[in-house]
C-alpha cells in the first residue's frame, strides 16, 4: 500500500509538471489587450539612441534646412549618403513649388528601399525640412528655427532604424521603404502660399512611379514626427488608422513605456504627411501633443539640441523596431503562438509518456512478483 501511494503521488506530480511545462513554454495567448494578445516573448532590440542623437546634431550643423537654401541641399546629400550604405536602392523624387516672387523653389523627397525582392511594402518616414519662421516665439519670429525635434528627430530615428534593419534584412518578410519627405513644415506662412505636407502630397500623387502595382502592395505608412523631445508622450492622432495605432501603442507598453504610450492619450486631428497616404494604405502618425503637451518648443528657437532627450529617441526607436519584429519578421514569435503551443504540448506529452512507462514498469514488476 505504501508503494502504491508513492506511485500515485509521483503520477500527480508529473501530471502537474506536464501542465506547467505547457503554460511556461507556450506564450500567454489570452490577454486583456485583444489587439496584442501574446506578451511573454520579445526579441532583443539593437536601436542605438546615441547614433540617432548624433544624427540630429549633424543635421543642425548643416544649418536651417529650409527649401531653396544651400544648407537644405547639403543635408539632402547627407541623407542620401547614409541610405546608400544600408538600402538596396535610393531614389530622389524632385519637384518644385512657387516661391514668394513666383520663382521655382526646388524640393526633393528621398527614398531608400530595402528588400526590394519582397512584394509587401512597409513605409517608415519623416519630414526632413525645418521651418522657415518661428511664429510661436517671442523674438525673431520671422527667422528660421533649428528644427532639432520638429524634423530632425524623425529623420534620425528613421536613419538608425534603416541601419538596424539592414543588418537583419533577411529576417523580414516585407520590403521596407525609408521615406524622407520635404516641404512639410512651411504651411501657415512658413513660405508664402505653401500648405502643410507639400512633399507628401507630391509624392503620394506620383507613388505609382516608384513601385510595380501589378506585383507589389502596400501594408502601411508609419510617420515619425517630433519623437525626440523631453517628456515624450504620444497622442491619439485621429486621422491615423486605429488598429495600427493600437498595435504600436501596445508594443510600447509591453516594453515598459507606459508614460510614453498612455492608455488614454490626448486625441487630436493633425494635418501631417500621413494624410495624403490614407487613400492608399493604413497610416499612423506617431506624434506628441505639441499644442498642450509638456514639450513646449514647437516652432520656436528653443527647438534645439538642448531640448532633445536621448531616452525619447530610444523609446521611439526600440518600440518601432520591436513592432516590426513582432508583426513583420519571418520568425514572428508572438504571432506564431501555435508553434509554441505545439512545442509545449510535445513537452507535456513527453512527460505524460514517461509517467505511463513508469506505471507500466511498476505494474509489470508487481505481476511478476505475484503481488
Amino acid at each position: 500500500m505504501k508503494s502504491s501511494k508513492h506511485l500515485k503521488k509521483l503520477v500527480i506530480v508529473l501530471f502537474l509538471a506536464a501542465l506547467a511545462s505547457l503554460s511556461i513554454i507556450a506564450p500567454v495567448i489570452f490577454s486583456d489587450d485583444s489587439t496584442h494578445p501574446i506578451s511573454s516573448v520579445h526579441l532583443p532590440t539593437e536601436f542605438n539612441a546615441t547614433h540617432a542623437y548624433e544624427d540630429i546634431r549633424t543635421q543642425l550643423e548643416f544649418g536651417y534646412r529650409v527649401p531653396g537654401t544651400i544648407e537644405h541641399n547639403a543635408c539632402a546629400e547627407w541623407i542620401r549618403s547614409q541610405l546608400y550604405a544600408v538600402t538596396d536602392e535610393v531614389v530622389t523624387h524632385q519637384f518644385s513649388l512657387p516661391g514668394p516672387q513666383g520663382e521655382p523653389i526646388y524640393c526633393q523627397n528621398i527614398l531608400g528601399k530595402l528588400n526590394t525582392n519582397k512584394s509587401n511594402i512597409i513605409i517608415i518616414g519623416a519630414h526632413w525640412d525645418s521651418r522657415a519662421i518661428a511664429e510661436k516665439d517671442t523674438i525673431n519670429t520671422t527667422q528660421p528655427i533649428p528644427g532639432a525635434n520638429d524634423g530632425g528627430s524623425g529623420v534620425a530615428v528613421t536613419l538608425e532604424l534603416a541601419r538596424v534593419f539592414y543588418n537583419h534584412r533577411e529576417e523580414f518578410n516585407s520590403q521596407i521603404w525609408f521615406l524622407f519627405l520635404d516641404a512639410e513644415d512651411q504651411g501657415g506662412g512658413g513660405i508664402a502660399d505653401w500648405y502643410w505636407a507639400e512633399g507628401a502630397r507630391e509624392f503620394s500623387s506620383t507613388i505609382h512611379d516608384f513601385f510595380d502595382n501589378s506585383t507589389e502592395t502596400f501594408s502601411f505608412f508609419l510617420l515619425l514626427d517630433m519623437v525626440g523631445g523631453h517628456s515624450l508622450q504620444f497622442m491619439d492622432e485621429l486621422y491615423s488608422n486605429n488598429d495600427l495605432q493600437q498595435a504600436v501603442f501596445s508594443e510600447g507598453r509591453e516594453l515598459g513605456y507606459l508614460f510614453q504610450f498612455p492608455k488614454n492619450p490626448t486625441k487630436r486631428y493633425i494635418t501631417d504627411d500621413h494624410i495624403y497616404f490614407r487613400p492608399i494604405m493604413p497610416t499612423l502618425d506617431l506624434i506628441i501633443d505639441f499644442v498642450e503637451g509638456p514639450w513646449t518648443h514647437h516652432h520656436t528657437h528653443e527647438d534645439n539640441l538642448d531640448n532633445i532627450d536621448i531616452d525619447s529617441l530610444k523609446v521611439t526607436g526600440r518600440t518601432v523596431e520591436s513592432f516590426m519584429y513582432t508583426y513583420h519578421g519571418k520568425s514572428n514569435w508572438k504571432k506564431n503562438w501555435t508553434v509554441w503551443m505545439i512545442i509545449g504540448s510535445i513537452s507535456g506529452v513527453g512527460i505524460v509518456t514517461i509517467v505511463s512507462v513508469l506505471i507500466g514498469i511498476r505494474w509489470k514488476k508487481k505481476r511478476s512478483l505475484g503481488t
